[in-house]
C-alpha cells in the first residue's frame, strides 16, 4: 500500500500528501481541508506517523469523505486513528471495501462549508467537493497527473463517458480558483479557468 511520507499545505487551509502505488502504477493523493466545522480528510491513503502527527495538530476531524467507490485505501485506519466517521455517496457504498458511517446529500454542506457536486459518468457516486472558499476537490472525475497533465477521466476508465461529460458542464457556473485531485498535482491558482479551457 502507498504510504506518503511528506504533507504540504498547498493553499491556506488546504494539505496534500501522495504516494505512488505500485499496483495500479499510478499516483495517489489524498487532501485535508480546514471546513467551517473542522478538519475534513479526503480520500486518504496511507501515511507516515510524522504525516499523521501533523494531521492531528491541525484541528479535531469532522468527517472523512471518499469520493466515489474505487476509494477505500486507508479510510479505516484514519477513521480509527482520528475518531472521525467515513462518508461516500450512496451510490459508492456498494463498491467500498468498508461500511461507511453515513451518506452524502447534495443539498447539505459538509463540515459546514463544504458543497458536495454530483458528478455521475466517472466512477460509482463520483463527486467533487468545492469550499466556499473558492478551493474543489475532485476524486477521478479530472485528473492531472505527470503523463496526461490536466483531462477528464479516459473513456476507459469511466462508467458512462457521455453522462460524465454532461455532469461535468455544471463545472463553469463554480466558483473556485485553486483545486486539488485524488489523482494528481494541485493547481494553486487560475484552476477555474484552466478546467474550463480543458473542457
Amino acid at each position: 500500500m502507498a504510504t506518503a511520507t511528506e504533507i504540504t499545505e498547498t493553499v491556506k487551509g488546504v494539505w496534500t500528501w501522495h504516494a505512488f502505488e505500485e499496483s495500479i502504477r499510478t499516483e495517489l493523493f489524498s487532501t485535508a481541508v480546514l471546513s467551517e466545522d473542522g478538519l475534513v480528510i479526503i480520500d486518504p491513503i496511507d501515511a507516515s506517523p510524522s504525516v499523521l502527527m501533523r494531521l492531528g495538530r491541525l484541528g479535531p476531524t469532522v468527517a472523512i469523505i471518499l469520493t466515489n467507490g474505487n476509494h477505500s485505501r486507508a479510510a479505516g485506519r484514519f477513521r480509527e486513528r482520528f475518531s472521525a466517521p467515513v462518508f461516500s455517496h450512496a451510490e459508492a457504498v456498494g463498491e467500498l471495501t468498508l461500511p461507511v458511517d453515513g451518506t452524502l446529500r447534495m443539498d447539505r454542506r459538509v463540515g459546514g462549508s463544504l458543497e458536495v457536486i454530483d458528478l455521475q459518468g466517472a466512477g460509482m457516486g463520483e463527486i467533487a467537493l468545492l469550499n466556499t472558499n473558492g478551493w474543489i476537490h475532485f476524486g477521478d472525475a479530472v485528473i492531472n497527473l505527470e503523463d496526461t497533465g490536466l483531462a477528464v477521466l479516459p473513456p476507459k476508465y469511466c462508467i458512462d463517458a457521455q453522462l460524465l461529460a454532461v455532469s461535468l458542464k455544471a463545472l463553469p457556473a463554480l466558483s473556485f480558483h485553486s483545486a486539488t485531485f485524488a489523482h494528481g498535482s494541485p493547481i494553486i491558482t487560475d484552476a477555474h479557468a484552466r478546467i474550463c479551457a480543458m473542457l
